[in-house]
């Protein structure tokens, strides 16, 4: 069996980038992933834009909270992960 890769990526205010940055991670050819989104408190259309990629493919976990910073993002990510392997890929 394939091991599992957690991708966190934390999303600010960037509907400009998070659609690109979620079809590179969808592109890879390694498919075991879960992916933790997480809209810290954005402003803009970050938080709708990931609730459709999350509509479209199951690996996608959005979690939508207030703003809380890039530290706290990555370490609730963790303690979220269900994979065998971490890692982080900024929104």
């Amino acid at each position: 069996m394939k091991e599992k890769i957690t991708v966190i990526v934390p999303a600010y205010n960037v509907e400009q980038y998070i659609g690109r940055c979620l079809e590179s991670i969808l592109c890879q050819t390694y498919t075991n992933l879960e992916i933790i989104v997480f809209d810290d408190g954005s402003t803009d259309m970050t938080g709708a834009i990931i609730d459709e990629y999350a509509k479209k493919d199951e690996r996608i976990i959005p979690v939508h909270q207030e703003n809380s910073g890039l530290v706290a993002v990555r370490e609730k990510g963790i303690a979220m992960a269900c994979g065998d392997f971490v890692t982080f890929v900024d929104g």
